[in-house]
Order: structure tokens, then C-alpha cells, then sequence
């Protein structure tokens, strides 16, 4: 089962700082949630940005953005599941169990990387 898309999708109108940016969400998107994509599903959901430096500015801002589905990164489980069998489901979501999303999935850096990674190569199979 495929995780619904109803998350928010792109940060707040007027928020975006260059078209940079913006390119780099509509590829995000393209990607899905990082933690479907290890798991084997693909689905959409929310831009996240990592603060782990203390602020989006210093953490990198708005290059340091990975998507997550409302799931992983909002805890909200899809419909018809409680949070208990949308773990066992769908694994642990970052705001419920942030310990255990680290272990399966990685550090939000771990899984920057590897979205960057990732999207550079999609980025020159689309050129091609």
C-alpha cells in the first residue's frame, strides 16, 4: 500500500528564495519520501527541512531539504491505521519515534546525502 499524499507539499507561498530552489522541490517530489523510497514504495508528502544546527539558516536552509510523507515526517498515520500498526506498517515516523527512524533509515544528514546522490543521478538520466 502506497502512503496518500495529503501532506502540504511546498513551503508557503513567497517563501522560496530563488528558482534554484524551487527546481530543487519539483525534483524532491519527483523523488517521494526518502524513507517510502528505502522501504521500496514511493509517495509524496511534506519538504522537510533540517534543523539540526539550530536554525533552517544554519543548518543549510533551503538546501538542506528532504521530502518525507506526512507519516514519516508529521506522525500522521494513513487512514484506517492508528500510529501503533502504522509503525508496524509503514515503519517509525520521525516525530513519534525519532530514535528508532534514526536506526532504520539513517541521520537526516545521512538521508540528505543520499537524496542529493540520488537526484544528481536522476538529474543525468533526464538529460539523457
Amino acid at each position: 500500500m502506497a502512503l496518500q499524499n495529503r501532506g502540504l507539499g511546498y513551503p508557503k507561498a513567497g517563501t522560496l528564495t530563488s528558482k534554484s530552489d524551487q527546481r530543487r522541490y519539483d525534483a524532491l517530489h519527483r523523488y517521494g519520501c526518502v524513507a517510502c523510497r528505502i522501504d521500496g514504495r514511493f509517495s509524496q508528502g511534506d519538504i522537510h527541512h533540517l534543523v539540526d544546527k539550530g536554525t533552517r539558516k544554519l543548518s543549510g536552509g533551503n538546501k538542506s531539504t528532504i521530502l518525507l510523507c506526512l507519516w514519516h515526517h508529521r506522525g500522521r498515520p494513513p487512514e484506517g491505521y492508528q500510529i501503533e500498526k502504522a509503525t508496524e506498517s509503514f515503519g517509525p515516523s520521525l516525530k513519534h519515534q525519532s530514535k528508532a527512524f534514526r536506526e532504520r533509515y539513517g541521520s537526516q544528514r545521512e538521508l540528505l546525502d543520499k537524496v542529493n546522490s540520488e537526484l544528481g543521478l536522476l538529474a543525468i538520466k533526464e538529460r539523457n
